[in-house]
């Protein structure tokens, strides 16, 4: 299994992702005191719940994976490669196999992350103001004004890199937008227009997620949008009439 770049193993990357979802919980507890009730259908608890079942379901599906190779090493002895492949119910050869597993959810969680941030503000930017943009650019621009952060510093690149992450996924892994290079917490985010992205393994992928996750929690303590506490509807939630 590959891609995990300074990590030594995939017990760091879990442990990353349980100190994520605690942050997100923390948000969660300190919008509830603001008046939000935690068990409501407001956008912000939804979409924060969603933020922790994705990463949490990411996380089982990596911890389901290890174990099964575990197990497969520890009971069928010199067959274990056989019986591993044979229960992931594919041809391929083993390393091909786990690495387009985790290719998929690697590449799955960073696009619902990067989907449920773009709903969270769309809902609230319907809820306090009478701006209602499309696209993801348009969408963080005017959440950040409102929450009185500059539309062209940090906060800016930070959800630039998640949406260029995403935007990757649909052009076969290939940057076509404008060039961006950043760096958060010391990881290296370079995009350059026209060429392949090397920036999504899983120290990158962990790395932006926890860096968008700190974007929202500033866009929902802003004065404009804390102040709100009033239930926000979720406009893309399934609702039976």
């Amino acid at each position: 299994m590959n891609n995990l770049e300074n990590y030594t193993r995939f017990d760091e990357v879990l442990s990353d992702f349980v100190e994520i979802s605690k942050t997100i919980e923390d948000i969660r507890q300190r919008i509830a005191q603001g008046g939000v009730s935690y068990a409501s259908q407001d956008a912000r608890q939804v979409a924060l719940e969603g933020l922790q079942c994705d990463i949490g379901a990411c996380g089982n599906w990596i911890k389901s994976l290890t174990s099964l190779k575990q197990l497969c090493q520890e009971y069928f002895g010199e067959e274990w490669e056989l019986k591993y492949q044979q229960r992931m119910g594919t041809g391929l050869d083993i390393g091909k196999a786990e690495d387009l597993m985790l290719d998929y959810l690697r590449n799955t969680l960073t696009t619902k992350i990067h989907f449920k941030i773009e709903n969270l503000f769309s809902n609230i930017l319907k809820a306090i103001s009478t701006n209602s943009p499309r696209g993801f650019w348009n969408i963080g621009n005017a959440m950040l004004l409102i929450a009185g952060i500059s539309t062209s510093g940090r906060e800016k690149e930070i959800l630039t890199v998640l949406a260029n992450l995403r935007n990757s996924f649909h052009a076969n892994g290939i940057h076509n937008n404008a060039d961006l290079k950043i760096q958060i917490d010391g990881i290296d985010f370079n995009f350059i227009k026209g060429q392949p992205v090397e920036c999504a393994g899983w120290r990158h992928i962990v790395t932006v997620i926890k860096s968008n996750i700190a974007v929202v929690e500033a866009v929902l303590f802003s004065s404009a949008v804390a102040s709100h506490s009033r239930e926000i509807k979720d406009e893309f939630a399934v609702t039976n009439s």
